[in-house]
């Protein structure tokens, strides 16, 4: 398959520039990571790798078509993506064997895109970005529900939707959900102007704006990259990489991102457990469903038509309780709880069931019945966990020991695409007791190179353990070669037969996992570890101008305060009041042993210097887009007191280095 290097380039920095808000990314050097060709590193399945991905199709009922059914149901047209009209052409034929195939199915599924109608009035435009955009005509205008990664994405769509139904404005915006992939291209379908007037209505659940800047601003470099291994960005697409996501496609169509980093906020939020609005002649029957898949999440029913849309919390897959990006642990039993109450609102009547993400489901009978089954999974993840943590198990053996709940087998939306019944359980018995399993061995463990070393010496040095670690990798044994070779990885790095079995070991497990970000995180470390992270050298803030630009400024110098360098600042002592005078905000901060706090709207008595300026000069400032001195000479900045106090202060911010290592130790 041919790449245009610079369009995937730039897909990739668009891609990552909207993930800041979903994993608190920024645009950060990963940015320079361009999806390279299938690489010639890459090795076919291992005989008992294709064995176990054909022994699959035995297990599960493959001859079910229902899904596909319901994944073509009510097409009405589609257009190629030009940048790449053949990109997933690959899925069209039969399983391979570095495929596990209830993944491909999965994957198969996801590709199907185009414009639908789902009932009247009620239609999505389904395969042009991660996540789904849901339209409902209303009596003068369209309501769009949720509007896709990228404004292009957002435009294409909406073209496609015009093309064959009337033109009509967008009269309203409904944001599901506070991740990026559902309201990163509101501005493709709606004017900031607009949305600051009121003049189209943008709704979100309460707690939407907060969500945002909670999951982005804080150790956002961290999560970008760990992203990276979550969905497979820099993999290259095909039989040995990446397939899919679990919730659908890593890529978006439209022009990439250029224009993109303005956060459209909402002008009306959802407050109340249940709220009805009637808008543009439809009504509208909200549900919150907060700190379930995302902070500030909501339900939408429509009763018209008959039409329930579960966001994000019944999609065709199992999903995460903690992301591999890192978040907070979500809420398995309130996840659930809330399935409960829209099944007993909404279940009698509700005829099709859409969520943002995957295919819909229609009938009553099967629209309850998905909405059981889910409901069923989470809780019984988060009850079977904390049965099995209160008989003493650890996070590994609850993991190893949770199987399918019963009845649920052969249910294909059950199933892991996206999260796994294996990390999820890990994620329960982290939100209840934390990190530690309570044996003391595990207290206060060595560091990963210093213990790594130990081990290697314990077990006759790198070159017995790699000899022992072939034959297991011939037996089979992956998981304990991958363990083992992260060992010698970690005391010696430049060793190249180790990194070569750990990248081996690493890629049959990505080839038999049923899991998307499984594969992705396992194909990823294999790439890494044969060729090394690209882009990794580069320095970055560690957030995003966007986000930057919504934040109030006391978590402006919370975030800030995460990039002081703590020893490095030592015993100083610096007070500063800083005034901004195009938002009236105003604060005082303190850094002292190394800590840097602040107080709004005070001033400091014992300040060594007030600061005043504007929120877009200092915020080019803190992104290194100018220099203080560079402010201060163009009158932008104006400073009473002592100045280098100011210089001081920002030559304690550290920045992070993108790309860090993940299979080997850190620089």
């Amino acid at each position: 398959m041919q790449h245009n290097n610079k369009r995937e380039d730039l897909m990739v920095l668009a891609f990552l520039n909207w993930r800041r808000a979903r994993m608190a990314a920024c645009l950060i050097a990963i940015m320079t990571v361009v999806r390279p060709a299938q690489s010639q590193q890459t090795k076919s399945a291992e005989p008992n790798v294709a064995a176990a991905n054909q022994a699959v199709q035995s297990r599960l009922p493959f001859s079910d078509r229902q899904d596909f059914d319901d994944a073509m149901r009510g097409f009405i047209a589609t257009t190629p993506d030009p940048a790449n009209p053949d990109r997933w052409a690959f899925l069209e034929h039969e399983a391979p064997p570095t495929v596990n195939p209830s993944l491909w199915r999965q994957a198969q599924l996801n590709a199907t895109n185009g414009l639908f109608k789902v009932a009247d009035g009620v239609y999505q435009v389904r395969g042009f970005s991660q996540a789904n955009m849901t339209i409902v005509d209303g009596t003068t205008g369209l309501i769009v529900i949720d509007t896709l990664s990228l404004p292009g994405a957002a435009r294409e769509a909406l073209d496609l939707y015009f093309a064959h139904r009337p033109r009509k404005p967008v009269v309203a915006v409904i944001y599901s959900h506070s991740h990026g992939d559902h309201y990163g291209g509101a501005s493709g379908v709606v004017s900031q102007a607009d949305a600051a007037t009121g003049k189209t209505k943008v709704i979100a659940p309460a707690g939407f704006m907060e969500a945002i800047i909670g999951e982005a601003a804080i150790a956002g470099n961290t999560k970008a990259r760990r992203g990276m291994y979550q969905f497979g960005i820099s993999l290259p697409v095909g039989e040995r990489g990446n397939v899919d996501e679990g919730l659908g496609k890593n890529d978006s169509r439209g022009e990439s991102g250029f224009g993109f980093g303005s956060i459209i906020a909402p002008n009306d939020t959802i407050q109340q457990p249940i709220e009805t609005r009637t808008i543009d002649g439809v009504n509208f029957v909200f549900q919150l469903a907060l700190d379930s898949e995302a902070p500030s999440e909501m339900l939408i029913y429509l009763p018209q038509s008959r039409v329930l849309d579960v966001a994000e919390d019944a999609t065709h897959t199992l999903h995460n309780l903690l992301p591999f990006r890192g978040t907070e642990v979500r809420d398995g039993k309130r996840w659930s709880q809330y399935l409960n109450i829209a099944l007993d609102r909404f279940g009698a009547d509700a005829q099709v069931l859409i969520a943002q993400h995957t295919w819909p489901v229609w009938g009553n009978e099967r629209v309850r019945a998905h909405l059981e089954n889910q409901r069923d999974l989470y809780k019984y993840v988060h009850d079977q966990t904390i049965r099995i943590m209160n008989q003493g198990m650890g996070p590994t053996e609850i993991a190893e020991a949770l199987t399918m709940p019963p009845g649920l087998e052969n249910d294909w939306s059950a199933r892991g695409y996206y999260g796994t019944i294996s990390h999820d359980s890990k994620a329960v018995y982290q939100r209840y007791i934390g990190w530690y399993d309570g044996n003391p061995a595990t207290l206060n463990r060595l560091p990963r190179v210093e213990e790594a070393k130990k081990y290697l010496e314990y077990m006759g040095g790198s070159a017995a353990v790699i000899a022992r670690a072939r034959d297991d990798f011939k037996a089979g044994r992956y998981r304990w070669v991958a363990e083992v070779m992260d060992q010698a990885v970690f005391a010696e790095p430049s060793n190249k037969e180790a990194r070569s079995l750990a990248a081996d070991a690493f890629e049959q497990l990505g080839y038999l996992a049923e899991s998307a970000t499984w594969r992705n995180a396992y194909l990823l470390g294999a790439q890494e570890l044969r060729s090394g992270a690209r882009g990794g050298a580069r320095s970055v803030p560690g957030i995003g101008a966007d986000v930057l630009r919504a934040m109030p400024i006391s978590q402006v110098f919370d975030y800030l305060g995460t990039r002081i360098d703590g020893p490095r600042a030592g015993r100083a002592n610096i007070v500063i009041n800083w005034q901004f005078t195009d938002t009236g905000e105003s604060l005082a901060s303190t850094l002292e042993h190394g800590a840097l706090t602040s107080i709004t709207g005070k001033k400091a008595q014992n300040a060594v210097i007030t600061v005043k300026t504007t929120r877009p000069v200092f915020e080019s400032v803190i992104l290194k887009k100018r220099t203080i001195a560079n402010a201060i000479d163009q009158h932008e900045i104006t400073t009473v007191g002592d100045a280098k106090a100011v210089s001081d202060l920002l030559a304690l911010l550290v920045d992070f280095e993108a790309g860090f290592p993940v299979v080997e130790p850190a620089r």
